[in-house]
């Protein structure tokens, strides 16, 4: 009798999203391991990616037109680019990124190793937190925008059939809302409340000043994004995101947690947009721990370091830190 598909061994392919999502998981390892500045640097040959996947999943791939082809399909069913191709010599070709990012649904596929290292941090800190409180009463969570943010919300969405912890969460991501509400969610442990507002179909949020919902509520934890870091100042690309995030971190009660993956500190900030908080607004930083001698250091590193010289150490893991923003490091100043 011939031999099973399984029995064979590393002849299987993924399925486009674990396909893209490891793909996408390689050029942030690439990035970090070489000099280049920006991800948008980094090109990968396409028989690197085939070697990684085959390596990683024992996913074989023989033909390099079928794995590009399964990105161009991923892409056309979500609507945006994600990656460019650069012909080689011969018919051999390398991946880039596409640039630029601006949509929900590209920033979602960035730097995703250290979004999901950043998301399971905050998991982990929220699970510890219930199991000390006790689980006879729901985790209230207020979950913000961003991208990082969706993936905590889809760790939250997968673990509720395994998970003890019940949950009562406010959002207005609606990234984290589609995870939240999928049917495959256990809505005995999960409820889900969303604010008023129009919806912004760039940054996939519900937009608008008003925050009555969220203001009316004491939040165990209070977790949020952003799109850069200056001098200690946080700074948004959407006005109308601004407004709303400027009234959730001062205007609401309960821990603040802010989410990074360090690549969010530079030199500058956006041109002609205020800050609306800074990081010393903050409870807790979280952010991905990576090993100094498999990556080769970023200026955003340097940044980091001397944005957050004043903060401590709660927790170092394997993959993430959690760094708790002392009184000594509190600023009376205001945006």
């Amino acid at each position: 009798m011939g031999e099973s598909v399984e029995a064979r061994g590393q002849r299987h392919r993924l399925k486009q999203l674990d396909l893209v999502m490891s793909i996408c998981s390689l050029f942030s390892e690439e990035y970090e391991r070489t000099p280049a500045e920006s991800i948008w640097e980094v090109l990968i040959p396409i028989d690197r990616i085939k070697e990684y996947l085959q390596t990683t999943h024992h996913a074989e791939y023989k033909s390099s037109l079928w794995v590009y082809t399964q990105l161009k399909r991923y892409e056309d069913d979500i609507g945006v680019k994600l990656f460019r191709r650069e012909q080689n010599d011969g018919r051999s070709f390398s991946l880039g990124i596409y640039h630029p990012f601006v949509n929900f649904f590209q920033k979602q596929h960035l730097h995703v190793s250290e979004k999901i290292k950043v998301a399971n941090g905050v998991y982990d800190k929220i699970s510890h937190f219930a199991q000390k409180r006790g689980l006879t009463e729901p985790v209230r969570l207020l979950l913000g925008a961003g991208s990082t943010v969706y993936h905590l919300a889809a760790i939250i969405a997968e673990k509720s059939w395994t998970d003890a912890i019940q949950y009562e969460i406010y959002t207005h991501n609606l990234g984290a809302l589609q995870k939240l509400m999928s049917p495959r969610v256990n809505f005995h442990n999960i409820r889900v409340l969303t604010p008023q507002g129009r919806i912004d179909p760039i940054t996939y949020t519900i937009v608008g000043s008003s925050t009555p919902l969220f203001a009316s509520t004491s939040f165990d934890f209070i977790v949020q994004g952003t799109s850069r870091v200056c001098d200690g100042r946080l700074y948004i690309e959407s006005a109308e995101e601004r407004a709303r995030k400027m009234n959730i971190l001062h205007e609401c009660t309960g821990q603040k947690i802010l989410v990074l993956t360090k690549h969010e500190f530079v030199e500058m900030p956006f041109s002609g947009i205020d800050p609306y908080g800074s990081l010393a607004d903050y409870d807790f930083l979280i952010v991905p721990r990576r090993s100094t001698e498999t990556t080769v250091r970023k200026s955003y590193e340097t940044l980091f370091d001397r944005n957050v010289s004043g903060f401590e150490p709660e927790i170092i893991s394997w993959n993430y830190e959690i760094l708790k923003v002392t009184p000594s490091s509190r600023t009376n100043e205001t945006p």
